[in-house]
């Protein structure tokens, strides 16, 4: 449960819903298995998994939602294969070139029967609504997969006005100045990696393992190039990967965090839960205002 991701966005209206009204907006749309012709669904399941029933989940006043998704996994190979051997026997039976549209056509029937026989893969994601706060936290890799989660949660509601949260100063500004000098966050440290990119063509350099303002990569700087990924710890809990779109990456949570939801003796799974949502929240508020206070404070969003 503990969040390895983070994509942020700012709440532009206020919560109202209590927990019970939005377990009832999700019933509708709670996710079924794919049938033998579906190639993808989507839906939403209880946080607790097989250990709950509810769909919805809250700790101190913290909402944790879960989205399941099953696809058919079908792969290019193996439609391209069919497809080539389908188009040549047409053409030779025939003796005429199969067109594009008939191509398509011909492609959508081997997808068609081939949907029944075809394995499924499964993922969830996860995330949380701190109405408090006016924030929704995704714990997704990608934007495309935080999008599709909250259009979902946008569907089931009805109506749902957020905006990923920005920063009055660009991230790359901010993590550049932070390699060229020491002028850091008091609680705000680099870590060994960090990506460059050069502003004029399309040169990136990938560094680990490295000291962050070493010569070399000052040199980078000097040449034109500027922080486009970096690793950073905060507070000596939180280790990450900080991005030029604010995405949180790889989160790593250290072993202090872990053994103070271990210290409450969780007696079900359903306490070890709660236990691990309440202080992961409890550390990523901290970590997110921090977060945006080093980047110069929160922008406002366009009118």
């Amino acid at each position: 449960m503990w969040f390895k991701n983070l994509r942020l966005y700012r709440l532009t209206e206020k919560w109202t819903l209590s927990p019970e009204e939005l377990h009832n907006a999700l019933e509708p749309f709670t996710f079924n298995p794919c049938g033998s012709l579906d190639p993808m669904r989507y839906g939403w399941v209880a946080p607790l998994g097989r250990h709950g029933s509810e769909l919805v989940h809250v700790t101190n006043g913290y909402i944790m939602i879960c989205a399941q998704k099953q696809e058919k996994i079908l792969p290019a190979s193996v439609i391209n294969e069919q497809l080539e051997q389908k188009v040549v026997a047409l053409s030779e039976a025939e003796s005429r070139k199969v067109g594009r549209k008939e191509r398509q056509e011909l492609k959508d029937e081997i997808i068609f029967s081939l949907l029944p026989r075809a394995f499924t893969r499964t993922s969830q994601d996860f995330a949380y609504i701190a109405p408090q706060d006016d924030l929704i936290v995704v714990n997704a890799s990608s934007a495309k997969r935080a999008e599709d989660m909250l259009s979902a949660l946008r569907e089931a509601l009805g109506s749902l006005r957020t905006l990923p949260l920005t920063t009055k100063n660009p991230p790359p500004m901010v993590m550049t100045h932070w390699l060229r000098s020491d002028e850091l966050p008091q609680d705000i440290q680099l870590g060994d990696e960090c990506e460059l990119k050069a502003s004029k063509d399309e040169r990136v350099i990938r560094c680990k393992k490295l000291d962050l303002q070493a010569e070399e990569i000052i040199s980078h700087l000097d040449g034109g190039m500027f922080a486009n990924k970096v690793a950073i710890s905060w507070n000596e809990a939180i280790h990450c990967i900080i991005d030029e779109e604010l995405a949180i990456k790889r989160v790593k949570f250290d072993d202090k965090i872990y053994e103070q939801a271990n210290d409450r003796n969780p007696e079900s799974y359903a306490e070890q839960f709660d236990a691990d949502f309440s202080i992961m929240t409890l550390e990523l508020k901290s970590f997110i205002n921090s977060l945006l206070h080093a980047f110069g404070g929160e922008k406002e969003p366009a009118v």
